[in-house]
């Protein structure tokens, strides 16, 4: 198996498989990451291939320090937002039904607190209470416990600083604790 080092300079060389070696594995978060935004998935699956387009087309100015999967939540966050500023967007709401339909499914053997949040998300009442925090809060939510970012991750992922990054997850935590009291 190859390094990141030599997938990485066969990529920029335009080399599509190297490319879809390095960046498939990271398909599904991508998606998730936009199911979350975007909330339709169709949405989410147009904006999840306009990343790996985005991806593929700017590979030659990828440092590589950031890591592929923080490069490429960076890339799906802009999608997304992107999209979402589309004045033809319309806001439709998604069922758990669909969700699992997509492959939005937690594994249901591990117990660490990111399995869970998926778990625990087909909860009525957990979906209504992260409904109710704003976007940034849930954003983060998501991205900690339902993709299992480390705060390092986080703060690269968003652009802020590791503190404002806990703060803003521990103000998330204590608001969706109120929100369930």
């Amino acid at each position: 198996m190859e390094g990141m080092g030599e997938l990485l300079h066969r990529a920029r060389a335009g080399d599509a498989d190297a490319f879809a070696e390095l960046c498939m594995p990271f398909s599904g978060m991508v998606y998730r990451h936009c199911l979350h935004m975007l909330e339709r998935p169709a949405d989410a699956e147009d904006a999840a291939q306009e990343t790996m387009l985005r991806a593929y087309r700017s590979i030659s100015r990828f440092a590589g320090s950031s890591g592929v999967a923080t490069w490429l939540f960076r890339i799906a966050h802009n999608t997304c937002l992107d999209m979402y500023r589309k004045p033809q967007r319309r806001k439709e709401n998604v069922s758990v039904e669909q969700l699992r339909e997509a492959g939005f499914e937690p594994e249901a053997s591990l117990e660490n607190p990111e399995d869970h949040y998926l778990r625990n998300a087909d909860s009525q009442q957990l979906l209504a209470a992260i409904a109710k925090l704003p976007q940034d809060q849930r954003l983060l939510l998501n991205l900690r416990y339902g993709q299992g970012m480390s705060y390092e991750e986080l703060a690269r992922a968003t652009g802020l600083r590791d503190g404002t990054v806990k703060s803003k997850l521990n103000r998330a935590k204590a608001r969706l604790h109120v929100l369930l009291q």
